[in-house]
């Protein structure tokens, strides 16, 4: 695992594409609309929220967030409101994770979590067998 490499991208349209042409190859995102998945990896890439892992200059892995505040990423955990971003916010909303093996994400969330110190992290687990959508968080407390 030692030459895996973490960077973040320009946002282009050479680096959208390369995003794109990965993430669709993934279950839940392989089915997703087109329109959702680029709208959402755009702004991921603009807002410079997203890491990729790399191994000889090929995407391996991609974790996205967004910016949000807890308060609203609370609603979201309970279904009780969207997820909206809040610039400056409290709280980060993974929303986008992909990658090539399951030993790549421990090191790509640890990696993550190195740029998000200090915030709440929420996210939503798909299944590829149909067991539904899971929602968890992990709380900063509060000292």
């Amino acid at each position: 695992m030692s030459n895996l490499l973490f960077s973040r991208v320009p946002s282009n349209p050479v680096s959208l594409g390369l995003v794109c042409n990965f993430i669709a190859h993934y279950p839940p995102f392989d089915g997703y609309e087109f329109g959702l998945m680029v709208k959402t990896l755009r702004y991921q890439l603009d807002q410079q929220t997203h890491m990729i892992g790399s191994i000889d200059d090929v995407i391996v892995a991609y974790v996205g967030w967004i910016q949000t505040s807890r308060e609203i990423a609370e609603a979201w955990a309970t279904n009780g409101g969207p997820l909206n971003p809040f610039s400056g916010g409290d709280a980060t909303a993974v929303t986008v994770l992909a990658t090539r093996s399951s030993s790549h994400i421990l090191p790509m969330i640890k990696k993550a979590k190195l740029i998000n110190l200090d915030k709440s992290v929420f996210w939503k687990r798909d299944f590829i067998d149909n067991r539904g959508s899971v929602k968890r968080a992990v709380r900063k407390r509060d000292v």
